[in-house]
């Protein structure tokens, strides 16, 4: 998930993702924040993923290869169950499946097969994270942005080899069939989403991010000096009113802003299914009623005002940035519909906009294959129905952040949490 594409719940197989159609521009904001980072916060997620091509590049050679998907999927669901095996069962934010794993506990060693499928792993492994990186970063040579077309170039290769050395034979032969070795303390750790990255694999991963075009080079240089800079400010840097003495383009930091009051502007447009965003509302007021549909004319009615207020006041505050780069000026004519007066139309574009959860048709709100209706609460972290989905964190855990001015893009965060893993060793010229 990136910086302002909402709500990551699931309801029966369909995910509930309320992007507005501002997807790619989101995606757009994001990549003007840090360039080529993807959904990445830690080194190992980027290894486990080539791990899993290389597998299957390996074995296609040999005439009986799987899809890319489908090895980098088993190798990362068999690295967080052989770690979890080995640690006790302890949770850690870098090992999703908890629950669904526990399943397997006293099983006997999954095959490749089985660890390729969704019945024995997550549906979203954090795989998903790395698919614009691995290509813009240069560890795979990628003729689109299909995840089964990848191919390792010479850097992914290195950074294998100082990481996985051990592991890429044993592997080959159980994606091939055959089972796990007894002996296998080697594999685990090579494979351990937990474990720090050894020096050689630090520069290489960090050789590969301040590589590239200059003005991506430049500003993934800068946001990385910022997250480095803030272990030396105990409060972090929460301002949008002063730019960080590390990036030096004002033009980088006005679009951060502009990126994360255009996320504003959509969390009280539509939430992620916690708050009191006009379409959370609408949908809750259909759940607690029992209703799937509902007239539009009625869904504006006297409590959705203070949340309609909101909207108007954030889309307000976006364009008085004047600032606004995104291709056609798609967040601007989005925070131009928001600024309405009339709240019969606003929401009207607001649930044809999202046509997931709720749909608009012939001035009717009906419920959409995604649509949950529940009454708005927060997520009882016990509730096993819930839990059970159990996810890779959209972003960094909360707590390994500094404070950061509102809205930012999750890619700082991850970047916050990702710059151990690319820290310059003593004399590394490169050093920020």
């Amino acid at each position: 998930m990136e910086w302002g594409l909402l709500g990551g719940d699931r309801l029966g197989g369909t995910r509930r993702v309320r992007a507005l159609g501002l997807g790619a521009t989101v995606r757009f904001f994001n990549e003007r924040a840090v360039p080529g980072l993807g959904g990445v916060w830690f080194g190992r997620q980027v290894i486990l993923a080539l791990l899993g091509i290389h597998l299957a590049e390996t074995l296609r050679r040999e005439g009986r290869g799987p899809a890319n998907i489908a090895a980098a999927n088993a190798v990362e669901a068999l690295a967080v169950w052989l770690t979890l095996s080995r640690n006790g069962w302890s949770r850690d934010e870098r090992l999703p499946g908890y629950l669904k794993l526990q399943q397997h506990v006293k099983r006997e060693d999954p095959t490749f097969r089985h660890a390729s499928s969704r019945a024995f792993y997550v549906s979203q492994p954090m795989r998903i994270g790395t698919r614009d990186a691995l290509p813009m970063l240069g560890f795979v040579s990628a003729p689109s942005r299909r995840f089964n077309s990848y191919a390792l170039t010479e850097r992914g290769l290195a950074l294998l080899e100082v990481t996985c050395a051990r592991a890429r034979t044993p592997l080959q032969l159980w994606a091939s069939g055959g089972p796990l070795p007894v002996r296998r303390r080697a594999i685990a750790e090579e494979l351990d989403p937990t474990r720090p990255l050894p020096e050689r694999a630090r520069e290489i991963l960090r050789e590969a991010f301040l590589s590239g075009p200059d003005t991506e080079r430049l500003r993934r240089r800068e946001a990385l000096a910022f997250v480095e800079g803030l272990r030396a400010r105990p409060y972090g840097h929460t301002s949008w009113d002063t730019r960080p003495a590390e990036i030096s383009d004002p033009a980088h930091w006005a679009d951060m802003h502009a990126g994360a009051a255009l996320t504003g502007v959509m969390e009280a447009a539509a939430g992620q299914g916690l708050g009191g965003s006009v379409l959370d509302r609408i949908e809750a007021r259909m759940g607690a009623a029992g209703l799937r549909r509902l007239a539009l004319g009625d869904a504006v009615d006297a409590p959705l005002a203070p949340a309609l207020d909101l909207l108007r006041s954030r889309a307000l505050a976006f364009l008085a940035t004047g600032h606004d780069p995104s291709p056609g000026q798609a967040a601007t004519r989005f925070c131009t519909d928001c600024i309405e007066a009339d709240a019969t139309p606003l929401v009207g574009r607001l649930v044809a906009r999202d046509g997931r959860i709720l749909r608009l048709i012939d001035g009717v709100i009906l419920a959409g294959p995604a649509f949950r209706g529940r009454p708005l609460r927060e997520p009882d972290p016990d509730d096993a129905a819930d839990a059970m989905e159990d996810e890779l964190p959209e972003e960094a855990p909360e707590e390994t952040v500094p404070p950061l001015p509102d809205g930012i893009s999750r890619r700082i965060r991850n970047l916050a949490a990702l710059a151990p893993d690319l820290r310059a060793t003593p004399g590394d010229a490169e050093g920020t």
